[in-house]
């Protein structure tokens, strides 16, 4: 309980940092709204996602305080999340890798370090995004079935499950597994069960009538799409090697080779399950899915692990006999691993650029809206419009369903900035003559307004107003 707080209290702290969510989370707070006011409209936007919105209803009565307060909230889980998978990771690696203090510790090190430098996790946490914080239910279930809890192992895979769908073959396997061996945890696998189809299917069915929706959404197949591929499951392959490379490959091998040896079935079962999923993963392309970086996440984080227990064995086993030749071998793999973590950190330095400029994007739309009269000049003037990637957050700030935003025609405000592949193309209406009247701007912003009536606004310290 002790790491859990303190990881709360700095996601709490990152707070002061520049704090945005993005595309996805933004749809799960307005929905947490709309479920909290019982008018839930799932038909724009991203596919559902249950435990999301689950926060987010609760979040969703401190917006009658603020409106600042349900997002900060969500980011502070999702980021306590994040924290939270960088230390079970070492947990679980220390723990594999044996009895030796130091070949543990060594292991769980190197483990988290992967994790903490792995591609796009820092662009993860810091917009609030789901994958993290799956990742660690994932990882605290494996730590609860290492104590033997099976239970709570079960309940932490049933929560990852309502984050990601790709876990359910796995859970399901674990359930076949307890029902079998242990009568007694029956009546939880069948309520668990029940309770993971409800909140998967119902919403849906509730919102959009088709309670298979959430699916079709994630098969929707965008422009940018693996499934567009002339061979989607290869080219699912290809980007799940570029995001881990070679390191983390060859040390997923060297470890399976070690478990061998070793005849350790749970280091085993972990290079199995990441196997898994890559196939998983590659055949969901094949059928249409997208093959989004974040959905080969958790083998990622698998290779970290199995890395870092390669590393650990490899010295240990080197060392055993001779301990100088183990700590020469240890300082090679160090050495052997610096290019691939330099690369690697200023990749994390690009991403938490691109995050503050994202947010940045984020803060000054929204201060826009404000300046020019808010929900209520929304109200006025109907549906606005905006490039797609901010459309869920301007839904929340404008207090309208997402579909009213995502299939505005034009015809009302037009919220505008540079189309790039974060931002997406250019709203509808943007170059219509009737928006020529300019309502206000920031840096990267510009508001047309519905004629070619100037509206002025009040002074803002990042808005001009003509």
């Amino acid at each position: 309980m002790i790491l859990v707080a303190g990881c709360v209290a700095l996601a709490a702290l990152s707070l002061f940092l520049p704090s945005e969510p993005s595309f996805d989370p933004w749809a799960w707070i307005v929905w947490g709204r709309e479920v909290y006011e019982l008018e839930l409209d799932t038909t724009a936007g991203p596919s559902w996602k249950p435990l999301p919105v689950l926060f987010t209803t609760a979040f969703a009565a401190f917006g009658e305080i603020d409106d600042g307060l349900p997002p900060a909230l969500w980011l502070v889980v999702a980021r306590a999340g994040a924290l939270l998978s960088i230390v079970f990771a070492f947990r679980i690696a220390r723990r594999l890798a044996g009895p030796g203090r130091w070949t543990g510790i060594g292991a769980g090190a190197v483990a988290a370090v992967l994790l903490a430098f792995a591609p796009q996790w820092l662009r993860y946490a810091a917009h609030g995004n789901e994958v993290p914080l799956a990742v660690t239910f994932m990882l605290a279930a494996a730590d609860r079935h290492l104590d033997g809890h099976r239970t709570q192992a079960l309940v932490l895979g049933f929560l990852a499950c309502l984050l990601r769908p790709e876990v359910f073959p796995f859970l399901a396997g674990y359930a076949i597994w307890l029902w079998h061996t242990d009568r007694s945890r029956r009546w939880s696998i069948g309520g668990l069960t029940a309770a993971l189809a409800a909140l998967w299917l119902i919403p849906e069915w509730i919102s959009t009538g088709n309670p298979f929706d959430a699916g079709t959404q994630a098969a929707s197949e965008p422009p940018w799409s693996l499934s567009l591929e002339e061979r989607p499951w290869l080219a699912a392959i290809e980007r799940a090697h570029r995001v881990g490379g070679i390191p983390l490959e060859l040390g997923a091998v060297v470890a399976g080779l070690f478990a061998v040896f070793r005849r350790d079935r749970l280091t085993l079962a972990l290079f199995g399950v990441a196997v898994f999923w890559l196939a998983l993963v590659a055949g969901m392309t094949q059928i249409g899915f997208s093959g989004s970086t974040r959905y080969f996440v958790p083998a990622i984080v698998i290779g970290c692990i199995l890395t870092g227990l390669a590393a650990a064995w490899t010295v240990g086993t080197v060392g055993r006999t001779r301990p100088a030749a183990g700590v020469a071998t240890a300082i090679v793999l160090a050495l052997a691993i610096v290019p691939y973590v330099e690369d690697r950190g200023d990749k994390l330095i690009d991403q938490g650029r691109r995050s503050a400029d994202l947010a940045t994007l984020h803060r000054q739309m929204a201060v826009a809206l404000r300046a020019i009269g808010g929900a209520d000049r929304v109200a006025m003037t109907g549906p606005p419009s905006i490039n797609r990637a901010f459309s869920t957050h301007l839904a929340w700030e404008a207090h309208l369903p997402i579909r009213k935003v995502a299939w505005s025609r034009g015809r009302a405000l037009v919220f505008v900035t540079e189309p790039t592949p974060v931002t997406g193309k250019a709203p509808r209406g943007s170059r219509r003559l009737g928006h020529r009247g300019i309502a206000g701007r920031t840096r990267d912003w510009t508001v047309l307004a519905p004629t070619a009536r100037r509206i002025v606004v009040a002074p803002d310290p990042t808005l001009r107003a003509n």
